[in-house]
């Protein structure tokens, strides 16, 4: 296929990355969709609750989603990929089997969330790179704790919409100019307004419609953004 930047295509990511041209994209963020194990409810109390194996057809799905996603990604480049602590296993392993360096970073969303005692308050990014991934060095001091104010609810396009600062945060560094950002789980499109607000390209993939159009929508409100400034830049 020939593959178009600065769009967001509507359907599987998978049957997307299986058209695209290998070391097509500089740096890929996404938030993947994963699920709890599951609670086992029999009466016999032996029988237990949860399993680690419950996660199997998460984990052979992500098998599937990050061996297209290395190939399709720029030997320079950076893998983003957000999860919870009981997902993490699951995402962690393969990403370490495929890249040379990986790391967890902690996203502070500086507000303490639901529950009872040590209520949650962040959420894990594990980052892959290889031994000549690059990163711009603009001299700023980065931690591996980033914190960013969670969106609040009633501002979310999407369930678990990202703050668009955040993306950007992790864009800024690892994406060269005019570089391409990657998001295979679209969502609500926050990271690619992101990357074109910092001006980079980008290519996403959802297989909502719905959620597609909301994408669209905010990715082309990021556009006339970018043109209006442009326009006022060179007036």
């Amino acid at each position: 296929m020939t593959l178009e930047i600065d769009r967001i295509y509507c359907g599987d990511c998978l049957d997307l990355m299986r058209e695209m041209p290998d070391k097509s994209v500089d740096t890929i963020i996404t938030d993947p969709p994963f699920f709890l194990p599951a609670e086992h409810y029999q009466s016999r109390k032996d029988w237990g609750g949860r399993r680690f194996s419950d996660t199997s057809v998460l984990r052979v799905f992500w098998e599937t989603v990050i061996t297209e996603a290395v190939r399709v990604l720029n030997p320079n480049g950076h893998l983003f990929v957000f999860c919870n602590c009981d997902s993490y296993p699951v995402f962690y392993v393969p990403m370490y089997d495929r890249f040379h360096k990986t790391k967890s970073l902690v996203w502070d969303k500086t507000r303490v969330g639901l529950g009872h005692i040590f209520r949650h308050q962040h959420e894990l990014i594990i980052w892959g790179r290889h031994a000549h991934s690059v990163y711009l060095d603009d001299h700023k001091l980065r931690s591996d704790v980033l914190k960013f104010p969670a969106t609040l609810s009633q501002e979310r396009d999407h369930p678990v919409e990202k703050p668009e600062a955040l993306l950007m945060e992790l864009i800024a560094p690892t994406t060269p100019l005019d570089g391409v950002v990657f998001d295979p789980f679209a969502g609500s499109g926050t990271t690619l307004s992101a990357a074109k607000k910092l001006g980079r390209h980008y290519i996403g993939a959802e297989l909502d419609p719905a959620w597609h159009g909301v994408a669209d929508r905010k990715v082309n409100a990021a556009n006339e953004q970018v043109r209006l400034f442009d326009d006022e830049a060179f007036a």
